[in-house]
């Protein structure tokens, strides 16, 4: 095998490399704002629009502790609602929430 072929080989299998792990890391996201609310510390969901045209499942596990206990406490069914933009991870199940802005 030539030098000129085998640099072509290993540009191939970088190539071939680097779309893998592009394809594997899962898409960041961004979702609201909107109400926000949870219904016990790993089920939250997130509503856009009047009426509620979006839904969003939370998955509030990765937020910071402050954040979380915010929204897991305060942010209820009942109540005055909680509007605020999720920033996370896209999964299958919804968004794996990484951070929240809270406007209330």
């Amino acid at each position: 095998m030539s030098v000129l072929a085998a640099g072509r080989w290993l540009a191939i299998v970088f190539v071939m490399a680097a779309t893998a792990r592009a394809q594997a890391q899962p898409a960041a996201t961004s979702v609201g704002p909107g109400k926000v609310f949870c219904r016990s510390t790993t089920a939250c969901e997130l509503d856009i629009g009047t009426p509620v045209s979006l839904k969003y499942k939370i998955d509030p596990t990765a937020l910071p502790v402050a954040d979380k206990e915010r929204l897991t406490k305060q942010c209820k069914v009942t109540g005055t609602p909680c509007v605020a933009t999720v920033t996370g991870t896209e999964t299958k199940a919804g968004v794996k929430a990484a951070g929240i802005k809270f406007y209330n």
